[in-house]
């Protein structure tokens, strides 16, 4: 009983890890213990210092969200060498209805869909609290009507860490987000 006890203990130690680099090029950040508290505080990492960020906000049962993910690999491929980060915010992975009520098997979809689709770049499973509060609740008036509450949502921030587009073309809109870019390159 107590080995079993040890290794149940064990196992919920090591699905509770924070933060993984898989190699460079992906960075996930499973933020259940509210570490940011705003994009803001995203933002603020060394890693997006006089970069442009393209932020990708998405939920693992948004089927809309996930069908962009072939055109924001694309999209990245295009801009390899410039000064740009890809920043993917998952939101909603906990019953909101029930205040931290956390969705596990969401969690194991939400890494599972990040290495099925090659989604280089930097993902953060946003905590509630940053989601609701740190987003939502404090960039509602940069919305026309409800659009807020709707995903995926697509945001552009300049190499001073201001966002300058919270409405910015999805990946599938290729012209359109590409000119956005270079204008902020």
């Amino acid at each position: 009983m107590k080995q079993t006890f040890s290794l149940i203990l064990l196992i919920l130690c090591l699905s509770n890890i924070n933060s993984q680099n898989l190699n460079s090029d992906y960075t996930i950040i499973n933020d259940t213990t509210s570490k940011f508290s705003s994009i803001e505080e995203i933002l603020n990492q060394e890693k997006f210092k006089n970069k442009v960020v393209y932020i990708d906000i998405w939920d693992t049962g948004c089927k809309h969200c996930i069908v962009e993910f072939e055109h924001a690999v694309k999209l990245k491929e295009q801009f390899e060498n410039a000064p740009i980060e890809f920043l993917y915010l998952c939101a909603r992975h906990y019953n909101t209805r029930k205040d931290n009520a956390r969705n596990l098997d969401n969690e194991k979809l939400w890494e599972k869909l990040i290495l099925e689709n090659k989604l280089k770049g930097t993902h953060i499973l946003m905590s509630n609290k940053c989601y609701i509060e740190g987003y939502r609740d404090r960039y509602e008036s940069e919305y026309p009507g409800n659009i807020h509450w709707g995903i995926p949502q697509y945001l552009l921030v300049d190499k001073q860490g201001n966002i300058v587009n919270f409405l910015a073309p999805r990946p599938s809109n290729k012209d359109k987000i590409t000119q956005e870019i270079k204008t902020l390159l």
